[in-house]
């Protein structure tokens, strides 16, 4: 088989593609704000057995299907509404991506038992 080798243009210094960061901040906080409804999720589902009730929507798994649901939903639904917000906007990516990799850090250790668990028996009270 013959082949030949082909050269990928070079592009012209200033053409490469561009377009507004707001978009990529909008898929960062999305991801945010579905991990922090999971863990409100957890939160809320320890603290009321009848919300944790409502939401197994599957036995085997129990309530942890119906955390999955909130997380996906609020993904869902925040991801455009923040992409059509910000699509437009210039943002400064290395700030919005620092306070992003903090709020993914508290929504973990909010998922984590010995806290999610401490917050839900404070809230029992």
């Amino acid at each position: 088989m013959d082949t030949e080798h082909v050269e990928e243009p070079v592009p012209e210094e200033g053409t490469e593609l561009r377009f507004p960061t707001g978009v990529i901040v909008a898929a960062l906080f999305a991801a945010w704000i579905g991990l922090m409804a999971l863990a409100i999720t957890n939160i809320a589902a320890d603290v009321n057995g009848g919300f944790r009730t409502w939401i197994t929507l599957h036995s085997g798994i129990g309530p942890y299907s119906g955390k999955e649901v909130f997380l996906f939903a609020s993904w869902f639904v925040s991801w455009p509404f923040l992409h059509f917000t910000l699509r437009k906007r210039e943002l400064d990516l290395r700030r919005w991506f620092g306070v992003f990799l903090v709020g993914m850090l508290i929504a973990t250790i909010l998922m984590w038992p010995p806290i999610f668990e401490a917050i839900a028996d404070a809230l029992k009270g």
